[in-house]
């Protein structure tokens, strides 16, 4: 049975700052809510926290931090303390909703190593659906078990994560919501002259549609195909009617996307902690 899922229309600045934040939690949670032996998912009142054991900081991680101050040190800590049981790097994600505001301060006191995205957003009502794909370049969307299999090895090796990733981790992870659950989420997967080169998926959660796992093979990069791959869920959307599409991008892809029509909004920091950090 479909879930009814609601869709914001008439976003103002913070409604889209939530969402942008917002969005990338649900991506976390759907990663981790499948039944892969070692996922491991908590939900308090102060933060979620998620780990798949594998030794890479991406795939673990602290999110939806509202803690008090007085608690602030006390919850590091602890947390510092559950993934070095586990043997595993992890990442503590801040938004703008995310308290004390002296979070990020304390995170880099106890040996937490900061990185940044960019929330962007893109009104879809202005989006031009008709817009020709790019000669040789082909976007189907995965419904098969075969192109989703194609689809993981291509964010593996787009994304170049290390060997400690299982190789079937994104299609055991995401093959649930992509191939029953599909009012959740779309994947897309691009050909260029025949060979499968770039990825991405659309994550239809707080009330928006949320572009993740955007890559393009080194090889196939510089052709327009990074854009054509991040449009095809932008076209999804709008026809589901969707107002408003949001995404975390990196330094490097930042030109793309404003180029693209999207527009930063805030910013979303990753404090990142290694086993062996110290203060």
């Amino acid at each position: 049975m479909k879930r009814f899922i609601t869709i914001l229309k008439n976003l103002n600045q913070s409604e889209i700052e939530h969402a942008i934040e917002f969005n990338l939690y649900e991506f976390f949670r759907s990663m981790v809510h499948s039944d892969l032996k070692d996922n491991l998912y908590e939900e308090t009142k102060e933060f979620s926290r998620f780990s798949t054991g594998i030794s890479f900081f991406f795939f673990n991680g602290v999110i939806d931090n509202h803690i008090s101050s007085e608690n602030a040190m006390k919850k590091i800590k602890e947390n510092i303390t559950f993934f070095e049981k586990r043997q595993v790097p992890f990442l503590w994600v801040l938004g703008p909703s995310s308290t004390p505001k002296k979070m990020g301060e304390l995170l880099i006191k106890n040996g937490f190593i900061i990185n940044k995205l960019q929330g962007m957003a893109y009104n879809l009502k202005i989006l031009n659906t008709e817009r020709e794909l790019l000669n040789k370049v082909e976007i189907i969307k995965i419904e098969s078990m075969n192109a989703l299999k194609v689809w993981n090895d291509i964010i593996l090796t787009g994304f170049d994560f290390p060997k400690e990733v299982r190789s079937d981790f994104f299609f055991e992870a995401f093959s649930f919501i992509l191939l029953k659950d599909r009012a959740s989420a779309s994947a897309f997967l691009a050909y260029y002259d025949g060979n499968p080169v770039a990825s991405s998926l659309v994550l239809y959660k707080a009330g928006v549609a949320g572009i993740h796992l955007v890559t393009t093979l080194e090889e196939a990069r510089g052709k327009g195909i990074g854009t054509a791959i991040t449009l095809a869920p932008l076209n999804e959307a709008k026809k589901l009617g969707y107002e408003t599409a949001i995404l975390h991008s990196t330094e490097m892809g930042l030109n793309m996307y404003k180029r693209m029509g999207f527009k930063e909004y805030c910013t979303i920091e990753l404090f990142i902690w290694q086993p062996g950090s110290k203060e």
